[in-house]
């Protein structure tokens, strides 16, 4: 091996390296941001975020019931979209408040965070197993984008709509947490309703680029998507499925509890 061959072979290890410390960085950076936003003084904001991105669905009297996927899609949004009373996004606040407690690997991500783009739809093109990397198409837009997802492709198919924000970790792109997916028999009028949010839009924000313009109503793909799952008669979230998994697992721990105080 020559002196070049090494030298590379060693800048590609440190590389490696780098992007790991990044990733589990990425990880508990989440965590203490999902934790920030949910501080009592941001208990008003949830109480009017959680009906507004799940039309209804849930709201702060049963916003326990979401499941952990649930819970993680809709606080990536409270916390890098949602603003209310015209109040800074968390994810600012929490920058804010937080840049001089964080280690150098944690304020790396987060800048790359701070202006990341809304969450969107994104066109299923090809996926590869072994890296873990969608190669997607956004539905409004048609730039394409590579990215990584933890949890790989799921059910989903070539051609359904991936949704979820896309976010920078170190030298990747990765799914910010675990996207959802609609069908593409399910996609429907979509676009339209889209088009139309943002033609009222316009009426009071003329100059917003596109990003800005999803910041405020990405929650419609989430409306479309609910409205589908009603129409083929799924269960629209996890809280209305007597089946799911932790509701059984709920269950069993209740009735052991109760044969434990019976037996007192």
């Amino acid at each position: 091996m020559s002196d070049s061959q090494k030298l590379d072979k060693q800048a590609e290890k440190e590389a490696r390296k780098r992007q790991k410390k990044l990733q589990n960085s990425a990880r508990d950076l989440r965590r203490r941001m999902i934790k920030f936003s949910q501080d009592a003084r941001f208990a008003l904001a949830l109480a009017a975020a959680l009906p507004l991105y799940w039309d209804g669905f849930y709201s702060i009297e049963n916003a326990d019931e979401m499941d952990p996927n649930e819970s993680l899609r809709f606080f990536d949004w409270f916390l890098f979209d949602y603003r209310h009373d015209g109040q800074p996004r968390l994810v600012e606040q929490f920058a804010e408040e937080n840049r001089d407690e964080l280690n150098e690997w944690e304020l790396e991500v987060l800048e790359g965070w701070l202006d990341t783009p809304a969450p969107g739809a994104y066109e299923y093109i090809d996926f590869d197993a072994f890296s873990n990397r969608f190669r997607l198409r956004d539905f409004f837009t048609d730039d394409e984008v590579t990215a990584v997802s933890a949890a790989g492709s799921g059910y989903a198919k070539k051609g359904d709509l991936i949704l979820t924000r896309i976010v920078p970790v170190g030298d990747e792109m990765v799914f910010s947490t675990v996207g959802a997916y609609l069908p593409q028999d399910e996609i429907g009028d979509l676009a339209a309703k889209i088009e139309a949010a943002r033609a009222a839009d316009a009426e009071n924000h003329p100059d917003a680029s596109q990003n800005e313009f999803m910041r405020r109503h990405s929650h419609l793909i989430i409306h479309h998507a609910l409205a589908q799952s009603v129409d083929q008669g799924r269960f629209a979230v996890s809280r209305l499925d007597p089946t799911r998994v932790d509701k059984a697992v709920q269950r069993s721990v209740k009735k052991a509890v109760k044969k434990i105080r019976r037996r007192k």
